[in-house]
């Protein structure tokens, strides 16, 4: 019995943790509103040394390219932020585009072709083959090893 109150006492106290860890949560959370647009958004980032790199941030319509080190921040570069790419047709295959053509991923001239490869000298399709638990893949891989030691 003793053990079932001291359970209870427990799973109510851990309720009333978790609960108020809620409403502080909820809280701190209605400052930010979602639906506000950020100020700042960093477009990309890439290290050049340890402690240094260049950052692309876009804001107020700008887009400032800036160097990053352990003792500073330099804008190295600024302009208008270029308009978003919009794609309206689908892009070519390397193949459609050297014939002049429009080929659809999918399409039935595609499903022909997939066929015609897969069952070209062979009447069933690895299904290992290419991958790296293929035994294939590695003795080609060691093939190209050995070669570059030769030369």
């Amino acid at each position: 019995m003793d053990s079932l109150i001291l359970g209870l006492r427990v799973l109510v106290s851990l309720g009333a943790v978790l609960g108020l860890m809620w409403l502080l949560h909820r809280r701190l959370r209605r400052g930010s509103s979602p639906t506000k647009a950020k100020a700042l958004t960093v477009v990309s980032r890439q290290t050049v040394g340890p402690k240094a790199s260049v950052v692309l941030v876009d804001t107020d319509g700008r887009r400032f390219l800036l160097g990053v080190t352990e003792h500073g921040i330099n804008v190295l570069h600024s302009t208008e932020v270029p308009e978003p790419v919009v794609l309206t047709e689908a892009p070519l295959t390397r193949r459609a585009a050297l014939r002049g053509g429009h080929q659809e991923a999918g399409g039935p001239a595609f499903d022909r072709e997939l066929r015609r490869q897969l069952g070209a000298g062979r009447s069933q399709v690895q299904p290992l083959a290419g991958s790296a638990l293929d035994p294939a893949t590695w003795r080609m891989a060691l093939d190209a090893l050995r070669g570059g030691r030769r030369q």
